[in-house]
């Protein structure tokens, strides 16, 4: 029976270590392929673009400030009617008068999680030792076209990464998310890559909720470093 056992480890963990060189080698490529080498002397980014709600057909306009270290801002007008949030890096507010919301709104550290994410000008995929995730490699896409990376956080949340096998970018992610007291699969699909000063861009994003569209973000325009007035991050001023 020992006979049996010691080449049966030896070979587990020859098959863990090659896992483990498999999800290293796609990872560099994947930070080489996204320039996150040059993110990080990103300090400002300006996007400017449109937001298509799928389900109600009603367009808008945003333009989204973020400064480093997570502060965020977004302005969108939809049906002639103004919403904005902000982030300050520690509390963040909604100013919403179309959804009743007549006067700025903190917001509750549910309702951060979302803005926080968008915050971050990184993905969870750089550094993520660091932030206290943990990413195991689950093989490829069902049409072979991309490498699956399952991404765990700190939380225990999960969040599932398909990165392109020929470009080495992120093409989907899947996740999760307990809504009216049943899980829903969420697919975040990016896709139409453009360079910007050098960092390549998803320029159109669509969620899906359920397998049903929901809304799609197309972006117009990219701009890196441009001041940005710190009191756009605090709570919005009400005229």
């Amino acid at each position: 029976m020992r006979k049996l056992i010691l080449p049966l480890f030896i070979l587990f963990a020859s098959f863990s270590l090659a896992q483990e060189q498999d999800l290293e080698s796609i990872l560099e490529a994947h930070y080489k392929a996204a320039s996150m080498e040059k993110m990080q002397k990103i300090e400002t980014i300006i996007t400017t673009g449109k937001n298509m709600y799928s389900m109600a057909g009603i367009e808008s306009g945003f333009i989204m400030y973020q400064a480093r270290p997570n502060k965020l801002r977004i302005e969108a007008e939809v049906q002639g009617s103004k919403l904005i949030q902000t982030y300050n890096g520690e509390k963040g507010w909604m100013y919403a008068p179309a959804m009743g919301i007549s006067q700025a709104k903190e917001l509750s550290e549910q309702e951060l999680e979302t803005i926080l994410n968008q915050a971050e000008f990184e993905n969870p995929l750089w550094n993520y030792e660091e932030k206290g995730n943990t990413i195991e490699l689950m093989g490829a896409s069902e049409d072979g076209s991309a490498d699956h990376l399952k991404l765990t956080n700190e939380k225990g949340d999960i969040l599932n990464f398909y990165i392109s096998k020929e470009f080495h970018l992120i093409t989907s992610i899947k996740s999760t998310q307990l809504m009216g007291g049943s899980d829903q699969e969420i697919e975040v699909n990016m896709k139409d890559y453009k360079n910007v000063k050098g960092i390549p861009v998803s320029h159109y994003i669509s969620t899906k909720l359920g397998g049903q569209m929901v809304y799609t973000i197309t972006f117009e325009k990219v701009e890196y470093n441009q001041d940005i007035e710190p009191e756009l991050f605090e709570k919005p001023l009400v005229e």
